[in-house]
């Protein structure tokens, strides 16, 4: 009911306006209806305006705190991940450091088996060497009697004599 007394008021001055007293210009009436029209306007759309700012300013302010929080969590992500960063250097550096032990244990058991296989293999060597020299010489005394028997005929009966006698 307000709206249209306050419309018909202005209707009213708006109607008074365009009677004016000089009519060679038109100035002060259009410029009274430019002013009429505007608060027309205003009356009628401001509620609309006022609210559809406030609403774009509450929209704007909730996406800036939206960015606040996402901002914060990342920074908190961002420190998470540097802490999960730091502590993968230090395993990556321990485990560097465990690879490190264990292959000079390895080394030295390494070094340590060889030494025992040389050893093995020199006393097998030796081994091997005093039986070639055993068999080497027997194969020459063999054949050194064997030359030196050729020329002798002896029956078995002598040599059995031989043998008994050299015995006992």
């Amino acid at each position: 009911m307000k709206k249209i007394v306050v419309l018909l008021g202005v209707l009213v001055v708006g109607l008074f306006a365009n009677e004016s007293v000089s009519h060679h210009t038109d100035i002060i009436p259009r410029t009274i209806n430019f002013l009429i029209f505007i608060g027309i306007l205003w009356y009628l759309l401001a509620d609309k305006v006022k609210s559809f700012y406030k609403s774009r300013e509450e929209s704007i302010a909730n996406s800036f705190q939206e960015i606040e929080e996402q901002l914060v969590k990342s920074e908190e992500q961002k420190e998470a991940l540097k802490a999960e960063v730091e502590l993968a250097h230090k395993k990556a550096e321990d485990i560097i450091k465990t690879a490190k032990i264990e292959a000079e244990m390895l080394k030295s058991q390494i070094i340590e088996n060889a030494k025992k296989e040389i050893e093995v293999l020199n006393k097998q060597f030796e081994e091997q060497k005093a039986y070639e020299e055993i068999k080497m010489k027997r194969r020459v005394v063999e054949e050194h009697l064997n030359y030196l028997v050729k020329d002798i005929h002896l029956s078995s009966e002598e040599v059995a004599d031989i043998v008994t006698k050299k015995v006992g």
